[in-house]
């Protein structure tokens, strides 16, 4: 779920860019992120911390972290 979802503030499109990135990073860990993590927790996580990003890098190319990099931008605001 997007922060911006998550805020119930205004949100477009770009919540399902955020839903591509967390998919990339499900489809390439077999996981979610956070996924050991209480869901009620994982929420509060989702607005106030950093984006998840890929774990094991190394096993990516650089082209796949920045696409999920990128999908997983947080609007300032």
């Amino acid at each position: 779920m997007a922060p911006e979802v998550i805020q119930t503030s205004h949100y477009d499109g770009k919540v399902d860019v955020w839903a591509l990135g967390i998919s990339a990073i499900e489809m390439a860990e077999q996981y979610p992120p956070r996924w050991k993590i209480n869901p009620n927790r994982v929420i509060f996580m989702i607005v106030k911390d950093p984006a998840p990003r890929l774990q094991d890098v190394e096993h990516w190319t650089l082209t796949f972290q920045d696409f999920v990099a990128q999908c997983l931008q947080k609007v300032q605001g």
